[in-house]
């Protein structure tokens, strides 16, 4: 079986699945009169195709048939997920939503599953929101609103004053997940450090953990974390940016750090100014080697700005 991206040619041929699929596999769920409201056979190819093509939708194939279908839309919506009715438990779902999901930028999965395909969804981690009643030429047929975290463990990386431990306060009431800061792990509150072995106990103690938010740059452990997360937020700020983000938070509590800032520290700035000659390039490197990892990458604080408002209204 090969997984391909949809072409307006295979409309068509998707038309007839979906409708054959329909009247076999959900017959065991729903009544002939359900069925026959949900898959007419009257498919408006136009209309899907438009569709198809504002969505990512993936093809799957073998031997020049197609066997399922699958598209999602920017927000993180699995709108349609079908496989042929003689290749039901074969696998090709799963093999849909894991591409479809691993290569979205959504927050949040969402979709409105069949009784049918209900435990499929369940199992692969969506819960249900709540249950619904949805009319087909007046008919009511019953599916349920899910939703999955698009996101378990992420790590939050760019350079100092970028705003990296703002971010993360931002996201943490939207996901729900536990927010650590790295500083917190490595500095003492009289601004001394513990070792590098209690750092690390206290790093490995959280990447343990099953669902986290890390904020933090600590070169030395990147790759260990990089490794182990599934999403990384880089804020590839400007240095100009992020040296007034620096200045900015002079005299204010923060939770990241175990002491308030007094006077900007001209080392510091240093650091900052030198970020995107010799911090920036290994991040980059790193990065590349983990193509499979959910990489955001945000040039503005206006682009982070908006990301978080797709969030809030997932």
């Amino acid at each position: 079986m090969t997984l391909r991206e949809y072409r307006p040619e295979d409309c068509g041929e998707m038309a007839r699945l979906f409708y054959e699929t329909v009247h076999t596999v959900n017959a065991a769920d729903y009544t002939p009169r359900q069925l026959a409201v949900w898959a007419t056979g009257k498919v408006d190819e136009d209309a899907w195709n438009r569709s198809f093509l504002s969505h990512r939708t993936l093809v799957a194939e073998k031997d020049g048939k197609i066997v399922g279908f699958g598209d999602m839309d920017e927000s993180g919506y699995l709108d349609k997920l079908y496989v042929h009715k003689d290749y039901q438990r074969c696998g090709i779902a799963a093999v849909i939503c894991d591409e479809l999901e691993g290569k979205s930028d959504a927050p949040i999965f969402t979709t409105h599953a069949s009784i049918t395909a209900l435990p499929f969804f369940k199992k692969r981690g969506y819960t249900v929101i709540k249950e619904q009643q949805v009319e087909r030429g007046g008919v009511l047929l019953t599916n349920f609103v899910m939703k999955k975290r698009g996101m378990e463990r992420i790590l939050l990386i760019g350079s100092p004053g970028a705003g990296k431990s703002t971010l993360a306060r931002s996201i943490q009431p939207l996901t729900g997940l536990p927010l650590y800061y790295l500083d917190q792990l490595f500095w003492n509150a009289d601004r001394t450090t513990v070792s590098r072995e209690v750092f690390q106990q206290r790093l490995q103690k959280v990447l343990d953990e099953d669902t986290w938010i890390i904020d933090g740059n600590y070169s030395r452990t990147m790759e260990e974390r990089i490794q182990r997360c599934d999403t990384v937020i880089f804020l590839d700020y400007p240095v100009e940016v992020c040296l007034a983000g620096a200045r900015e938070r002079v005299g204010t509590v923060r939770p990241d750090m175990p002491w308030i800032e007094e006077e900007t520290d001209p080392e510091f700035l240093d650091l900052i100014r030198d970020f995107p000659t010799r911090s920036r390039p290994e991040i980059l490197d790193l990065l590349a080697k983990y193509p499979e990892k959910k990489i955001l990458v945000f040039h503005t604080r206006e682009e982070a700005a908006g990301y978080l408002v797709r969030w809030s209204k997932s």
